[in-house]
């Protein structure tokens, strides 16, 4: 059965999933992941190419800012996960994912630390990144508002 508004509704008054719940899933999981991986590996001074300032950079973090940006990793990833298996939670931990993105380029835009003020590439992917993490929460939050999320 199709509503109104185009949602499908299955035996029980489910409202099904739609196929791009998938798609966007896989592809946040993907740059999630990325880029945890990109920033766990300078955070332990192992990415490769890594410039002497970047290492010095990460070397310099205070341990609060480290663990804040590893939650926004973590909680990324599984709000990617969480997505795919159709949880409202998505919504929950890409809205912690994104809080710990302001919280963490805020300090460092004030500390004058952030790598986004190196050069124009790195504030161009701080701006990105910051985008992408409000698509995801938006993206999460509307698919619960419609009940395709359990």
């Amino acid at each position: 059965m199709v509503l109104a508004d185009g949602h499908r509704v299955a035996a029980g008054g489910r409202v099904k999933t739609p196929w791009h719940v998938f798609v966007v899933g896989i592809l946040a999981l993907l740059w999630n992941a990325s880029g945890a991986y990109t920033i766990l590996m300078a955070q332990a001074g192992r990415l490769p190419d890594l410039t002497p300032d970047e290492a010095a950079y990460y070397a310099a973090q205070p341990v609060w800012l480290v663990i804040a940006t590893d939650i926004s990793l973590l909680a990324a990833i599984a709000g990617a996960v969480a997505l795919l298996l159709r949880r409202r939670a998505a919504a929950w931990l890409f809205a912690l994912s994104f809080v710990s993105i302001i919280v963490t380029n805020v300090y460092d835009l004030a500390a004058g630390t952030s790598r986004a003020l190196a050069n124009r590439t790195a504030a161009i992917v701080t701006a990105l990144i910051v985008v992408i993490a409000i698509l995801e929460l938006a993206y999460a939050r509307t698919m619960a508002k419609r009940g395709a999320l359990k």
